[in-house]
């Protein structure tokens, strides 16, 4: 949920809005949610690792991100509010590799791992020959990264209202029940290319061993134990998740 950046031209419009109402919804769904908005790349540090902290409790663990995002020599990078964007040096070490958060992640025997990242609404670098959007990335086991747009394609910060396309899809989709996480996202995806008059095409990478539906009402589609994290990032009780 970071979109107060520095240089009116690299703001975001729905960034909170996106981090915040998919907060909410997590919430109704039973999570709790632990979320940060406009955070400094300090902020943003200590959050992961509060809630990598958090994780150790859980079966399943989430984190979304909302915000710029930045490829970097092939690998990938969320920006902070005060993420450098004068070159690509200033951004890669004022930034947070997205490596890092999947080690965060890693490093608890968590059973299902699900990253969404909402990001490359534009590129806010100004050298010529950098890569827009963002690389693919292997998801390691028991792990989906959801992304908003295809490898090196930049997504839309507006479409769907107060949000992006993208989190706007996933907010109409998620009350969905009884649906698997994979069905989920091919929703979304959808939605995404439908409403973006084919411009915009969500992605994801997967390795997840088990199920999970976000809205399960039969009991054997019911998570165990899940933690979400929202950047604009989240926690839950029973049910968890972090947002960003």
């Amino acid at each position: 949920g970071n979109a107060n950046y520095d240089g009116e031209h690299n703001k975001l419009f729905n960034a909170i809005n996106d981090a915040h109402d998919f907060a909410t919804k997590l919430r109704e769904l039973g999570f709790v949610v632990m979320q940060s908005t406009d955070c400094t790349n300090e902020s943003f540090e200590r959050d992961l690792r509060k809630f990598s902290d958090e994780l150790k409790k859980y079966d399943v663990g989430l984190f979304y991100f909302s915000g710029h995002g930045l490829q970097i020599e092939g690998k990938n990078y969320l920006t902070s509010i005060d993420s450098s964007f004068v070159d690509s040096i200033s951004a890669k070490y004022t930034s947070i590799p997205l490596d890092e958060v999947m080690e965060y992640m890693q490093q608890n025997k968590t059973i299902i791992k699900i990253l969404i990242l909402d990001a490359c609404r534009n590129n806010p670098l100004p050298e010529r020959g950098v890569n827009k959007g963002l690389a693919p990335i292997h998801a390691p086991k028991g792990t989906i990264i959801a992304f908003s747009t295809s490898p090196g394609e930049t997504a839309m910060d507006y479409g769907a209202g107060r949000n992006s396309i993208y989190t706007g899809a996933l907010l109409n989709h998620i009350d969905d029940k009884n649906i698997p996480i994979e069905d989920f996202f091919k929703r979304v995806r959808t939605s995404v290319f439908t409403l973006s008059n084919g411009k915009q095409t969500s992605w994801e990478h997967t390795s997840l061993i088990g199920n999970f539906c976000f809205n399960a009402t039969r009991r054997e589609s019911s998570p165990h134990n899940t933690l979400a994290g929202l950047d604009s990032g989240v926690y839950p009780t029973k049910t968890q998740r972090l947002l960003h």
